[in-house]
């Protein structure tokens, strides 16, 4: 067996190249083709009792090259560099136990190949030659594709999350029309991205955690002082017809609020996106901006207010990105909590003979009831009580 460290600049030679002990396998590109091969070299990098296979990403095996036809000096090395012309010689042969070892037109390699051409977008190649990963399209840098070679089998996209793009994707068997069908997919999805761009910017969004990804289909912003706006797009290719709208906070504010957006939605601009829509209905100039932005407030002032902090654990952002947001109906009442410091607070009254009747829902300084718009926002956190 030879020694590991004999390999390392034969690896850094051809990095598509996997070593273990004296065999060797993978993926090269030399003198402009692709060739996946394998390779047992007992005596590297002499070529004594060695042998070469090239095969198809399908595992198809071909005839192995003799002895008979490499100079008697050459290394593996040697080997490498001169496989285009033996590949060569053996079609030239028409040998029966011959076959043709350029990879075709229509395999997955030669595709590789191909799309490195253009430069609408980069295109990387682990050094296992085991995934694809194309990024930075032109116009939709934040978005990425990834796959697994040679099954072609979608490991990451950039997509939102809410669509089974790996099956509709995985429709296509070969790699230039999956990546030019995820190309189409962002330009069809450019109205959803354009209407959340301008609450990203413009809006303070408490949820998902900032910086949103481009996964999320829904947002969770600030409208004023303990009242949020949530709105989902459950459909990405058609934003509006799809879009909900929904008052988070005390219940009073929440019951005015939705009075006043169902009066909206009745005269929707088409012509607008939902940020200006949204901000026509509430009749408002601005959203409020996060702490120490330096933006206008709804009110027309400059939006300088300090973090609120989690009246249960005293902090305002958890690991997991949550800010305190919930808050109960009692207007005297100013604390606000984190979800999911409100479900440790109610585990801890399981055993208490009041949990069900008093404490459940309830704020637990002043005992007034947490507004029902909170219940989608609770809901997981409250279902973990009763494991």
């Amino acid at each position: 067996m030879p020694e590991s460290g004999k390999w390392d600049d034969f690896i850094l030679r051809y990095p598509g190249i996997i070593v273990s002990g004296s065999n060797a396998k993978g993926t090269v590109k030399l003198k402009g083709k692709w060739y996946r091969l394998k390779v047992m070299c007992p005596h590297f990098p002499k070529l004594q009792e060695a042998q070469l296979e090239l095969l198809l990403p399908q595992q198809i095996k071909f005839t192995r090259l003799r002895y008979e036809d490499l100079e008697a000096d050459w290394t593996l090395y040697d080997l490498m560099e001169n496989l285009p012309q033996l590949q060569a010689k053996y079609i030239n042969a028409a040998s029966p136990n011959a076959k043709s070892i350029e990879i075709a037109s229509s395999n997955i390699y030669s595709e590789i190949a191909a799309l490195y051409a253009p430069q609408n977008y980069l295109l990387e190649l682990n050094d296992a030659c085991s995934l694809l990963r194309f990024s930075k399209f032109t116009a939709y840098e934040q978005h990425h594709l990834q796959v697994e070679l040679p099954t072609l089998r979608i490991t990451e996209h950039s997509l939102p999350d809410c669509v089974p793009w790996e099956e509709q994707l995985q429709k296509y068997d070969n790699l230039t029309a999956m990546v030019q069908q995820f190309h189409n997919y962002l330009q069809d999805l450019q109205p959803f991205y354009e209407n959340f761009a301008d609450i990203d910017e413009l809006c303070y969004v408490v949820q998902p955690t900032p910086p949103v990804s481009t996964k999320h289909n829904w947002r969770l912003f600030v409208l004023r002082e303990r009242v949020f706006i949530k709105l989902v797009l459950s459909d990405p290719f058609a934003p509006i017809s799809s879009m909900s709208v929904q008052i988070i906070g005390p219940t009073q504010a929440v019951e005015e609020l939705r009075r006043t957006l169902s009066d909206g939605l009745s005269e929707w601009d088409a012509e607008l996106d939902i940020h200006k829509n949204l901000l026509r209905i509430f009749d408002i100039c601005y959203f409020p901006m996060p702490p120490g932005s330096g933006w206008m407030d709804v009110d027309g002032e400059v939006n300088i207010s300090e973090q609120k902090f989690c009246n249960i654990c005293y902090s305002y952002q958890l690991e997991e990105g949550e800010i305190p947001i919930v808050s109960c109906d009692n207007p005297q009442c100013t604390l606000i909590y984190h979800a999911a410091c409100l479900k440790e607070w109610f585990n801890t009254l399981t055993d208490g003979k009041d949990f069900l009747s008093v404490s459940f829902g309830s704020c637990p300084f002043c005992k007034t009831k947490l507004s029902t718009s909170f219940t989608e926002l609770l809901a997981n956190y409250f279902l973990m009580i009763f494991e």
